[in-house]
């Protein structure tokens, strides 16, 4: 059974493939993040005994397979062949918004490399099993700097953004020391994971690394083109390295044969939890688990007391099941929790349908506005992210401050545009 995920994903990218002029484009890209999961997912299963870990069945594989067919087919509507610019809109807000992050993203790297180095010193397991149960808090008493900068941080994409688009010659003031700077800035939802003793921050980080360049690679010169590659390759290797070094302190005590076993189990543990996850019946979370604060958002503005999810007795649950709560099962699991088999189905058709009318300009007209770009990359987050499961449910603040840019630049027309353009590699 563990079979048709991966037929059906492989299927769809090489599908997509032929839609997009077999370019390796970001869909491609997001469709390959799910494949090479659901192919560590059948090596686990054939290979490693998994079997006897997970009885896979039929229905929570179609479903599975299902709800990703769901949220795929919306970004296909998204040609890399066919995207010819970027228009920028209200430059002179987004060069705003450029300077202005700058000096936040910086204090929140100082404030969250600190505490990183302080839980990382001690028993990497012991701190990172203390922040799991909820037992330890390194952060709490920072109070209301601690929001701030974790807000700061989890806007790391925008200085991802402003790297790549000073690295296109049409951006006014484009420098590639510019872009270096953002490039090093955007690490910091990267020492943000650390301070929580967490790794996954790497991951994220390059994720979203490949997703910019895959984007933006046409968009710049070969000579920046290598430059981008040498900075990528600076930063990348010492976040590998703490990476690999959390990993070994958390995974690798019975030596490297353990440790590729658990990385392999960490990209792709996603499907086989799912399987087990769909056959308990626990009760719906109606939002709770991955939109508290909207669920809450009364609470907040009335002061009424907020309602209350009761995380232990739904843990019980699949416990009572033989079945381990709170593990990675992709984003389908995440909305199957809140909304139940139907509407975790209708929250992945509300992704679809947004990402396809975030390309509906790419594919008419050739181009992507400033605010359909911003929006396009956070559904992008939101889905590759959720090969693990819905990130974004710590991450509410967030996605209200990206809402309110893209609406505000929605609102801006065409004043004060800028029009990047592919480069012509001919004339190059």
């Amino acid at each position: 059974m563990i079979f048709i995920p991966v037929l059906v994903v492989g299927f769809l990218f090489l599908m997509y493939q032929v839609l997009n002029g077999f370019r390796f484009g970001v869909v491609s890209y997001l469709v390959f993040i799910y494949f090479s999961s659901l192919i560590c997912s059948l090596i686990l299963y054939l290979f490693f005994s998994y079997d006897e870990k997970y009885n896979i069945q039929l229905e929570p594989m179609i479903y599975f397979s299902l709800g990703l067919c769901v949220v795929f087919i919306g970004f296909f509507r998204f040609r890399d062949h066919r995207l010819q610019h970027i228009v920028l809109n209200n430059i002179r807000f987004i060069k705003f918004v450029e300077k202005a992050i700058v000096p936040f993203t910086f204090g929140a790297i100082v404030f969250f490399l600190w505490h990183a180095l302080t839980v990382l010193s001690g028993d990497i397991e012991a701190n990172r099993n203390a922040v799991a149960a909820g037992e330890a808090n390194y952060l709490g008493s920072a109070g209301i700097v601690n929001s701030i900068f974790s807000l700061v941080a989890n806007l790391f994409l925008l200085n991802m953004l402003y790297a790549f688009l000073n690295l296109t010659d049409a951006y006014p003031g484009a420098r590639s020391s510019k872009a270096f700077m953002h490039l090093i800035l955007s690490t910091v939802y990267i020492f943000y994971i650390m301070a929580y003793v967490g790794r996954d921050g790497v991951v994220f980080w390059g994720m979203s690394l490949i997703f910019f360049y895959l984007l933006f690679k046409d968009f710049v010169t070969e000579q920046k083109l290598k430059f981008l590659k040498r900075a990528a390759l600076i930063l990348a290797v010492p976040a590998i390295f703490v990476f690999m070094m959390i990993s070994v302190k958390r995974f690798g005590g019975g030596g490297a044969g353990d440790l590729v076993l658990a990385l392999m189990d960490y990209a792709g543990q996603q499907a086989l939890n799912f399987n087990d996850h769909y056959l308990v019946d626990p009760p719906l979370a109606l939002g709770a688990i991955s939109f508290a604060p909207v669920v809450n958002f009364e609470s907040y503005v009335l002061g009424s007391l907020p309602a209350m999810f009761d995380k232990e007795a739904w843990n019980q649950v699949f416990l009572d099941n033989g079945v381990m709560p709170w593990v990675f099962t992709t984003l389908v699991g995440s909305f199957m929790y809140d909304f139940g088999r139907v509407g975790g189905l209708i929250a992945l058709t509300v992704l679809s349908v947004l990402a396809y009318c975030a390309s509906r300009d790419v594919n008419k007209h050739g181009f992507i506005k400033f605010s359909d770009l911003l929006l396009f990359i956070l559904l992008f987050q939101v889905v590759s992210w959720g090969v693990f499961y819905y990130r974004q449910y710590s991450a509410f603040f967030y996605l209200l401050s990206l809402i309110a840019l893209m609406t505000l630049f929605k609102c801006s027309g065409s004043s004060s545009k800028v029009i990047l353009s592919k480069v012509d590699r001919l004339s190059e």
